[in-house]
């Protein structure tokens, strides 16, 4: 490995580990069956799936049928 690699390997894992926290929120696992989704910071998402595409999570702004609290400004739109 040259020292440029090395340089730039350490610079993208420096980016990455200050990462804003919503973009370091995790998607459910992927056998996950529930219409909820809620991440351990509190952010609450709803599954979607159109036909022909993978399921995808879609942030709940208001989400106390569910019992959780409202979204905070940490939280993705998307997972």
């Amino acid at each position: 490995m040259t020292n440029a690699t090395k340089v730039f390997a350490a610079a993208a894992l420096f980016v990455a580990s200050t990462a804003p926290l919503a973009e370091a929120q995790m998607r459910p696992a992927a056998g996950y069956q529930s219409q909820w989704y809620t991440t351990p910071d509190g952010c609450s998402y709803s599954r979607t799936h159109a036909p022909g595409y993978g399921v995808s999570w879609v942030l709940i702004q208001n989400p106390h049928h569910i019992n959780k609290p409202n979204v905070g400004n940490h939280c993705a739109n998307t997972l």
